[in-house]
């Protein structure tokens, strides 16, 4: 009887505790969800201070280019889109900042939807934006990091919407 009430009681602490946790992705379209990845870390599982080699080893989208302060990953959202993820690098070669760049031949309703579920998304996370003096929306987390949102498409059918995530 006792071990049946332990685990009772186990059970009900462990549903309680996931309850607990929010899922700030459910619900968002396939680009924030595949850009992101999980909730884990900043983005994508990944952390400020986490080594580049440790990126370069365990990151699933597809190396495309380095440089002594940057690396660069490209994320197939489907067969006519993608996005470009930007690891900032440090003197230690650590991980000191995030970039990810949407930069497509698209059509703008679908940019409006792609900026309104990024805006949606980042205010659940961190709360509502500011806007700073180059009308980029600013987030500022809790663990003291900013998340930086402009768009620089210039109209026509190109899509530029750029994300810049780091520390303060």
């Amino acid at each position: 009887m006792k071990h049946t009430l332990l685990l009772v009681v186990s059970m009900f602490v462990i549903c309680f505790a996931n309850a607990q946790t929010k899922d700030y992705l459910q619900g968002h379209g396939k680009e924030v969800q595949t850009v992101i990845k999980n909730e884990k870390g900043v983005i994508r599982g990944y952390d400020f201070g986490v080594p580049a080699e440790t990126v370069r080893k365990t990151e699933d989208a597809q190396f495309i280019a380095d440089g002594k302060n940057f690396m660069i990953f490209k994320k197939e959202i489907d067969k006519n889109e993608y996005a470009e993820i930007i690891y900032y690098l440090d003197d230690q070669q650590k991980v000191k900042g995030f970039g990810i760049a949407f930069i497509e031949n698209i059509n703008l309703s679908f940019e409006e939807s792609l900026i309104d579920d990024f805006q949606k998304y980042f205010n659940e996370r961190y709360g509502k934006f500011v806007t700073n003096d180059k009308n980029d929306e600013v987030w500022t987390s809790k663990d003291g990091y900013y998340v930086e949102m402009g768009d620089s498409s210039e109209g026509g059918d190109l899509m530029e919407i750029e994300i810049e995530i780091y520390k303060k």
